[in-house]
């Protein structure tokens, strides 16, 4: 069986292995960042993004790929784009995937680049500051929680992991593309530019904050989670305006991080 792209007369073209080994070195974070490019991988990503307007560069699909249901209907969306597929091998394409089981369909993403926002947004808003977060995996799932809580943007700072990690990309399921997510390399000058436009500073501490069940004023809030060990950094938290702390219950010594920004959220936003 065999797919065209964009007529009868163009079949699928082979990726030159020029570009091929291009592509292979954003595997590695130094390449991402000096190519400002990144791979996300999987059917679920590349639909995703291909409902957003992030700039995709090149979808690569794997000779099994071809054959599969899943292959038409992203073909046709990519070519509404105008964005060029190439086909590669399941051996080639393996080498550019992180995953245990590659699906056989990877895209190159450019990155966006995103404006500060802090005095465009409406006098209610919420978002969210990571502070050396380490763990990809909870990097992702904070990014997914504040998409379901509807957050108006997420701010990740530079000893977090880094965001285009695939394993964090994975982790989001898609919702980094939904919302602004933001890579800060200087975090205590962002809280001090964002409580000279109004914002109150809320740190997540593991005990004696303020309990939740007490209500905020209507405003501007960022809320900070800290690294998985040692919480917020004690310069962010020397900046903020209020601590918050979940109440506990059981014995258990913590929560996950990831786990504590959904109970948090909860409750901000009812």
């Amino acid at each position: 069986m065999i797919f065209y792209i964009g007529s009868a007369m163009n079949p699928l073209p082979r990726i030159p292995s020029s570009r091929f080994k291009s592509y292979q070195k954003l595997t590695q974070k130094k390449y991402r960042e000096s190519e400002r490019k990144f791979i996300i991988e999987g059917v679920h990503l590349v639909e995703e993004i291909l409902n957003t307007v992030w700039d995709v560069e090149t979808i690569l699909v794997s000779e099994t790929f071809l054959q599969s249901r899943e292959f038409p209907p992203l073909q046709k969306k990519a070519h509404t784009k105008k964005i060029p597929f190439f086909l590669t091998s399941d051996r080639e394409i393996r080498t550019l995937s992180d995953a245990v089981t590659t699906q056989g369909i990877v895209a190159i993403v450019r990155e966006k680049e995103i404006a500060e926002l802090w005095d465009r947004l409406p006098a209610k808003s919420l978002i969210v500051m990571l502070d050396g977060i380490s763990d990809p995996g909870n990097v992702g799932t904070l990014i997914r929680t504040c998409d379901w809580f509807g957050i108006d943007a997420v701010i990740v700072g530079n000893a977090s992991v880094e965001l285009y990690n695939p394993k964090v990309l994975r982790s989001t399921m898609g919702s980094m593309f939904h919302l602004p997510v933001i890579i800060d390399d200087h975090l205590s000058q962002t809280v001090e530019k964002l409580k000279r436009h109004h914002w109150r500073i809320v740190s997540t501490v593991v005990t004696g904050g303020t309990n939740l069940s007490q209500k905020f004023a209507v405003g501007k809030y960022c809320l900070v989670f800290g690294n998985e060990s040692h919480g917020v950094s004690k310069e962010i938290r020397s900046l903020a305006d209020v601590s918050v702390t979940i109440s506990k219950f059981g014995q258990a010594e913590s929560l996950n991080v990831a786990v504590s920004c959904g109970v948090v959220l909860s409750h901000l936003k009812l």
